[in-house]
């Protein structure tokens, strides 16, 4: 799981990056794209992170 964050992360990243690019080149659509994917797999990673805690949480309630 903890390895899985470290991807999504790097994935953040690199399409922050692409979406950057892409709208100082020019080509808003593909910048609009990358942001669109980029802000996904924020909330991707925040519902990891949160359903982690959950599971943290009930394992050591038992």
């Amino acid at each position: 799981m903890l390895r899985s964050k470290y991807i999504d992360i790097a994935l953040t990243l690199f399409m922050a990056y692409f979406a950057f690019r892409r709208f100082s080149d020019g080509q808003v659509g593909f910048g609009i794209f990358f942001t669109v994917l980029c802000v996904l797999n924020i909330l991707a990673l925040v519902m990891k992170i949160k359903a982690g805690k959950d599971t943290n949480n009930t394992v050591q309630s038992k």
